[in-house]
């Protein structure tokens, strides 16, 4: 075992759990003291939930993370304990201390200067939850050279997002076109809290460059970066795949349908509409809330939850690692898959607009399901737009939109990486049993 007494990253440890921060937070010191000196003597360990909660916070052995979220919660605390000593007692310190999102085992990282992050306000409401454009630095040129993909999947602007704050409660003001929307009202205008849900675009960037897929399970458990990168043996990969396991971003197009979306929440009056991040959720909240997922599962993984409901499914080609729409039952006309072309840049894809219960039928959920991020916006932009209502309608019939769940097929036209046209192309009534 190694030599901490000589290591200073131990002091830096010591130093900061002595300090006033710490006074009050003996178990945020324990919990400290633990995954540093785990970090510091096996820097190739893999922390768990459990362990944590059983040698450090004193939880028996059956201790089960899934029903108990201690471990969560007081690592978020710890997070924003570090994050206060230093910013001020250790702003001079040489070495930093971070515990990256979806892992348990500290990193210590030489302090350098970063740019400063640009606040954006949303002017759609006063209750959005804050969201950060980062300025981030050049990623390592390594990371360039090796994997193009990653560049061609940042394709613009990321938002950073914090950890959501429970929403303030808005007085309902009098909507005179509440009772006269027949499907908003099943979403903004049921008195149920609704979240707003966009992707979590490091993970489909993780996705896109090991070609491995997340489950719901490994998702959940916030540990499936570690997971991933268990897999990478080049350490100067592994490190920038690190860097971006450890972000929290989502796509600017995400964020502008999140936006337009709660604005249309506020004329039913709905306080309690919030832009959630889709790590920051649990499979429970899925069984009390009404849910808009804005992205498939590749980014969402929660989607995958509802696709057994599904007629439309997103798959994989594994030879090309390219993605379709699969249909389950295809009727007389209908294709079997519906696959994405392109010529002379002009992109043909598609979305998936399904609204259907939650997990216990006590709210509902919408997914914008899109093969690449123009669809899910074109999807966004369709759902959003004044005369949804009466299409559903004309589509469906009134008592549909009203009373039933269904599935709409979506193409998309797309120009340099914008949506510019979109039509139906089929849909589907989904029961409230799930019984296709």
């Amino acid at each position: 075992m190694p030599d901490l007494a000589n290591d200073e990253r131990w002091d830096l440890v010591q130093r900061i759990v002595s300090s006033r921060h710490f006074a009050k937070a003996p178990q945020l010191r324990d919990i400290l003291l633990y995954i540093s000196q785990r970090g510091l003597t096996d820097p190739t360990a893999v922390i768990k939930e459990h362990e944590i909660g059983c040698n450090v916070l004193g939880r028996k052995a059956d201790f089960n993370p899934y029903d108990d979220n201690i471990v969560r919660v007081q690592i978020s605390h710890l997070r924003k304990k570090l994050e206060e000593y230093f910013s001020s007692d250790g702003k001079d310190e040489t070495i930093h201390i971070r515990v990256p999102r979806g892992a348990y085992l500290p990193r210590f990282e030489p302090h350098r200067q970063v740019p400063v992050a640009t606040e954006i306000v949303p002017d759609v409401s006063t209750t959005a939850p804050p969201v950060r454009v980062a300025k981030r630095p050049a990623f390592p040129l390594l990371l360039i050279v090796s994997i193009p993909m990653l560049l061609a999947g940042i394709s613009g602007s990321y938002i950073a997002l914090r950890q959501p704050k429970a929403s303030r409660n808005i007085p309902s003001a009098p909507d005179q076109r509440k009772e006269q929307d027949l499907f908003w009202s099943r979403l903004f205008g049921n008195g149920q809290a609704t979240g707003l849900v966009v992707s979590d675009t490091c993970l489909v960037m993780l996705r896109d460059i090991l070609h491995s897929d997340v489950t719901v399970d490994e998702y959940s458990r916030h540990e499936f970066s570690s997971d991933l990168l268990r897999k990478v043996s080049d350490p100067s990969l592994r490190s920038a795949l690190e860097l971006i396991a450890g972000r929290q971003y989502t796509s600017l197009a995400d964020t502008n349908i999140a936006s337009r979306l709660k604005e249309l929440s506020h004329r039913f009056g709905n306080g309690q509409t919030s832009i959630r991040y889709a790590r920051h959720l649990n499979i429970r909240d899925f069984k009390t809330e009404n849910f808009i997922l804005i992205g498939s599962r590749l980014g969402i993984p929660w989607v995958s939850l509802f696709e057994p409901q599904l007629n439309f499914v997103l798959e994989e080609d594994r030879s090309t690692h390219r993605f379709h729409f699969r249909n389950k039952k295809p009727r007389p006309g209908e294709s079997a898959t519906y696959v994405p072309t392109e010529d002379a840049g002009t992109q043909e894809t598609y979305a998936d607009i399904a609204f259907l219960p939650n997990l216990e039928n006590t709210g509902s959920i919408l997914i914008l399901s899109g093969i690449t991020m123009e669809a899910s916006e074109a999807a966004g932009e369709m759902v959003t737009g004044s005369g949804f209502t009466k299409e559903l309608e004309r589509l469906l019939g009134s008592r549909e939109v009203k009373d039933q769940y269904f599935e709409i097929l979506l193409k998309t036209r797309a120009v340099a990486g914008t949506a510019r046209s979109s039509q139906v192309v089929t849909h589907r009534m989904i029961p409230a049993s799930g019984d296709n």
